[in-house]
C-alpha cells in the first residue's frame, strides 16, 4: 500500500494574509483527513518579509486540536536551529495533544538568514544536527541523560513528559546529496527525498540510502516530496497550478538551491521545471506518475504540495484534495478490481 500526505503552504502572499492562511491550513488539514490522506506536514523558514510562519510545532498543536486521525508532521524542522532538549520537550507535548500522531521531519537547513537570526553559522550545521538527533532520541527514551559533544554538554538531565508513541515518534531525515542520504540511513526512520531531483539522479542516491540503512540494521523507507495538483483534465490542472509552482521554484533559484544553469529569473519557466518532476494532471495522470516513481525508486509514501504562496487559491486546493482522495488514493489502497466497502 502506498501512503499519501499533504505538504502545506506556510508562506502567505502578504503579511496581511497570515491569519487567513492559518484558517485555510486548518480547513485543508481537515479536508485531507476526510478524504483519506495519511498525513499533513508544515514547513519552516525564517526572516521572510511577507511573514512566513516560522514555528511548525505550535501550528501542529493547533491542527492536532482540530483533527482526529491524520498524522501531523514537520516538513521540515531545521534541527540545528533548536536546542535539542527543548525540541524533545515540545515534540512530546505535540505528541500528547495529538494522541500519538506526530512525525518529526528534520533537515540541516540551507539559508544563511535562518541561521543568522539565531547567531549560528551554516558551517556548523552538520555537527549541530548529528548531536541534536542523538539527544532528541535519548531524551524520549531514557529516564536520565548525559551527553558530551562538540556543541552540547548535558549532565544527568531528565526530559518529561515522554511522547505517547513508543519507543518514540518517527524521525524522517530530509536529504539531497550523497552525504545526506548516508546520514538518513544511519540515524533516520525514513528518507524524505526533495521535490527537485528526477529519477535518474535520485535512484542512485536512494540506493545509497538503502545500503546505509541496511548496513546499520535499520528499516529503509523512502518518502518522496513532490509538487502536484489534480483536476478533471491535465490542461485544467496545469492552468491552475503553473503560476504557483513557478513562483516557488523561482524562490528556490533566488536562494541558490536549484537550477544552477539558469542565469536570469525570467528564464526559469514551466517548461524548464518539467512535467516529469511533478505529480500533475487528471486523476489518471497523477496515478501514472505515482506508479512510475514507485517503480523507479521504490517510494511508498508521497508528500504532495498542492498550494504555493502564488496559488492555487484555497477553494481550488480544497477541491483538489477531494478529487485526489476520491479518485487517486483508492487506486493504491485496494487490489485491482476490488472496491472500498460501503
Amino acid at each position: 500500500m502506498i501512503k499519501f500526505g499533504v505538504m502545506a503552504n506556510s508562506h502567505p502572499a502578504s503579511a496581511e494574509a497570515l491569519s487567513r492562511l492559518v484558517d485555510e491550513m486548518t480547513a485543508e488539514a481537515q479536508q485531507a483527513e476526510q478524504y483519506g490522506f495519511d498525513s499533513f506536514f508544515v514547513t519552516e523558514h525564517h526572516q521572510e518579509p511577507s511573514g512566513y510562519l516560522p514555528s511548525p510545532l505550535p501550528l501542529l498543536a493547533a491542527l492536532a486540536a482540530r483533527t482526529s486521525t491524520i498524522r501531523l508532521g514537520t516538513g521540515i524542522a531545521v534541527l540545528p536551529l533548536y536546542h535539542p532538549v527543548r525540541l524533545a520537550e515540545d515534540c512530546a507535548v505535540v505528541d500528547i495533544i495529538s494522541k500519538g500522531r506526530l512525525i518529526l521531519g528534520v533537515g540541516l537547513g540551507y539559508q544563511e538568514v535562518d541561521f543568522a537570526a539565531y547567531g549560528l553559522r551554516v558551517s556548523d550545521r552538520v555537527s549541530l544536527f548529528e548531536e541534536g538527533i542523538e539527544i532528541v532520541k535519548r531524551a524520549w527514551t531514557e529516564e536520565k541523560l548525559s551527553f558530551a559533544g562538540k556543541r552540547y554538554t548535558l549532565t544527568n538531565i531528565s526530559v518529561t513528559p515522554k511522547p505517547v508513541q513508543k519507543p518514540r515518534p518517527p524521525i524522517w531525515i530530509a536529504g539531497v546529496g550523497d552525504e545526506a542520504m548516508k546520514r538518513a540511513g544511519r540515524v533516520g526512520d525514513a528518507l524524505l527525498a526533495d521535490s527537485f531531483q528526477l529519477p535518474a539522479r535520485l535512484k542512485r542516491r536512494v540506493d545509497l540510502y538503502r545500503q546505509t540503512a541496511e548496513s546499520r540494521g535499520n528499516r529503509a523507507q523512502v518518502v518522496l516530496f513532490r509538487e502536484g495538483f489534480v483536476a478533471k483534465t491535465r490542461e485544467e490542472a496545469v492552468r491552475e497550478y503553473e503560476q504557483g509552482v513557478l513562483s516557488t521554484h523561482r524562490y528556490y533559484w533566488r536562494h541558490g538551491s536549484y537550477y544552477q544553469d539558469i542565469k536570469k529569473e525570467e528564464d526559469l519557466d514551466f517548461k524548464r521545471i518539467g512535467l516529469d518532476r511533478l505529480i500533475l494532471g487528471s486523476p489518471q495522470d497523477c496515478a501514472e506518475r505515482i506508479r512510475a516513481w514507485n517503480a523507479e525508486i521504490g517510494a511508498d509514501y508521497f508528500l504532495i504540495r498542492f498550494k504555493h504562496p502564488a496559488g492555487p487559491p484555497h477553494a481550488k486546493v480544497m477541491e483538489a484534495l477531494r478529487l485526489f482522495g476520491e479518485e487517486v488514493i483508492p487506486k493504491f489502497r485496494f487490489p485491482q478490481g476490488e472496491q472500498e466497502d460501503t
